[in-house]
């Protein structure tokens, strides 16, 4: 993959989402830090795709315990790979329709692999000697998928809510688990239960085999669970391990050099603490979590400084190793850290002994297979990679397909900029951390999503501040992220790749929502959340303590907690004038049957 100045995109991302939120650019310290370009990206020569890559969501391979093959699915090329690794061969190449957008894979110890399709909402079935597929609907969103040999069950989570079950080889769907929590990412099946993890909230749902919540446990003070496996792969009882990320609780300063540290180049690191306002953690969450709602009570975590954009995480019982997707594209930096199972943290939590790999493209997946050796996918170029034993190095790959999907936007957008914080580590998969950030002056201001929300929205950030994405990029990306000044040519690039994330599928259809809600929507909603983008791009006072920018409303209903303060934890709470806001709408008559009607008809957006 070419290595490119990915740092500059970085700072302008993050400027756009609350990450970046910051107060009027009169009172912004001016003065530019000093900035080791070694730990800045490289971006290269600008090129871009006309169907522009998905946002990366990581651990999408598979590999199996008692043969040498793996399964690996590329959402950049809507393809699924099964892979022979004694002869380092690609055995099968499964395409897909364009946009499915496969990600994770379960093997059935029966000869076929199970992926889920983000963009089609499938669930595709591969036979695994023949390559043959077979498409199955699942629900809206698909994200995590586990096999259950002793019911024969296909569990594949969405993050509507739902948990979809299949026979590993049937037809229709089997049983509809109905709305078993919100946001569902990954799911791991545990002695005919489920363990059931929610994204932004970054909390694991105990789960009956009949989809009724047991007992939750919130992994404390983090955000955006990327990815949650089995300690030990072949031990049903193991731990669970979760790579989160953990995001500032306390003041973020919008001075230069503000959103993360600068001085510690990781060669040298010897326990220091390089980590920014957002930061990856590691998770080991023993039974005991079964009955404790706080994780930090039965768990324990460590701190993985400068492991930016944790997008996969793996283990084999004694070894669990992440990848930092965010580090790709700076000479620098690792993107592969391994720590031990048993962690023994030094002096404090961020201070563990730990491995730092290195391998040439994009990371974006990894895992142990039979042989105990670590397999790691990159993404740009299409490849996997063995590893030496000590982790360190890939000392052979398989090249998985043709064909280059580089994108300098998408390089900008993941990019480690500079601070240790990429754009995508606030906007994750392009959408928001469900994070409420306290910035400096100007207070408490939430991520928005960037999912089909900013084309012709401008000005941007709560309070309107910043006109264009040029000024974003300046003031956010340059200064406060550390990053590189960008070309003109990368500005452009990275605004293409933005105005272009398209929006989240809908909660809910049109048919689904009553009549009356889109009647009470046009009477009392449509004079500000107008237009296609379901904002007049103005900034008003609607109540809630200042003037801030009319949101964007498209895709409003995956995106909670709601308003600049995330004072809305759900979006009835937004029409309670105490934290809505006196003046926004008009509320007069409407009694619970109404707002009820209206969000359902909002979850339509």
């Amino acid at each position: 993959m070419p290595k490119r100045t990915k740092q500059t995109a970085l700072l302008v991302l993050a400027g756009i989402a609350s990450c970046s939120d910051t107060p009027s650019l009169g009172g912004e310290p001016e003065s530019d830090l000093a900035i080791d370009p070694s730990l800045q990206p490289k971006l290269g020569d600008v090129v871009t795709q006309e169907s522009p890559p998905p946002p990366i969501s990581g651990g999408t391979l598979a590999l199996a315990r008692d043969e040498q093959l793996a399964v690996a699915a590329d959402p950049d090329r809507d393809r699924v790979y099964v892979v022979d690794l004694a002869m380092l061969t690609v055995r099968h190449t499964v395409m897909l329709a364009p946009k499915a957008e496969p990600g994770r894979v379960a093997l059935d110890g029966k000869g076929r692999a199970h992926v889920a399709l983000r963009g089609s909402h499938e669930l595709a079935t591969i036979d695994l000697s023949t390559g043959a597929l077979t498409l199955r609907a699942a629900c809206v969103a698909p994200r995590g998928v586990a096999y259950d040999p002793r019911a024969d069950a296909v569990y594949v989570a969405c993050a509507s809510g739902d948990v979809a079950v299949f026979s590993s080889a049937g037809a229709d769907r089997r049983a509809l688990l109905p709305r078993v929590g919100v946001d569902l990412r990954d799911v791991l099946v545990r002695d005919g239960a489920l363990h059931v993890t929610e994204f932004r909230r970054a909390r694991l749902l105990r789960v009956s085999a009949e989809g009724k919540p047991t007992a939750s446990t919130d992994l404390t003070n983090t955000n955006v669970a990327w990815r949650a496996v089995k300690l030990d792969p072949d031990d049903d009882a193991s731990p669970d391990v979760v790579v989160t990320q953990e995001s500032s609780r306390g003041s973020v300063s919008t001075a230069p050099g503000g959103y993360g540290p600068i001085d510690n180049h990781e060669r040298s690191f010897q326990c220091k603490d390089e980590r920014g306002i957002v930061s990856a953690r590691l998770w080991i969450l023993d039974a005991s979590c079964a009955e404790k709602q706080l994780a930090s009570a039965c768990s324990q975590s460590v701190s993985l400084p400068g492991a930016v954009l944790p997008v996969d995480v793996a283990a084999n019982g004694r070894e669990i190793a992440v990848v930092a997707a965010g580090n790709a594209f700076t000479e620098a930096l690792s993107q592969v850290f391994v720590v031990p199972a048993k962690i023994e943290a030094r002096g404090h939590q961020s201070c563990v002994d730990t491995v730092r790999g290195d391998v040439a493209g994009q990371a974006i997946a990894l895992g142990f297979d039979s042989l105990d050796r670590l397999i790691v996918q990159t993404r740009e170029p299409a490849r996997l990679h063995v590893m030496t034993d000590d982790r360190q190095r890939s000392v052979r790959s398989i090249d998985l397909a043709k064909g280059s999907r580089a994108d300098t936007g998408h390089a900008v957008f993941h990019a480690n900029a500079g601070g240790n914080i990429a754009c995508a580590s606030c906007h994750a998969e392009g959408a928001d951390d469900g994070h409420v950030w306290s910035f400096d002056e100007i207070g408490p201001r939430r991520t928005p999503s960037l999912l089909g929300t900013t084309l012709h929205t401008e000005p941007f950030h709560w309070d309107g501040d910043m006109k264009d994405l040029d000024a974003i990029v300046e003031h956010v990306f340059q200064k406060r992220m550390s990053g590189p000044k960008l070309t003109a040519e990368q500005s452009s690039a990275l605004a293409r790749y933005m105005f272009a994330l398209p929006p989240p599928p809908k909660m809910r259809s049109l048919e689904q929502a009553p009549a009356r809600g889109a009647e009470l929507w046009a009477e009392r909603c449509a004079s500000c959340h107008a237009s296609s983008m379901l904002t007049n791009n103005e900034t008003v006072d609607v109540g809630t303590h200042g003037r801030f920018q009319v949101p964007s409303l498209v895709g409003v209903a995956w995106r909670g907690p709601w308003l600049h303060d995330g004072c809305a934890k759900t979006m009835f709470e937004r029409f309670d004038p105490a934290c809505g806001g006196g003046l926004h709408g008009d509320l007069s008559g409407l009694d619970q049957a109404k707002i009820a009607d209206i969000v359902a008809f909002m979850e339509t957006f």
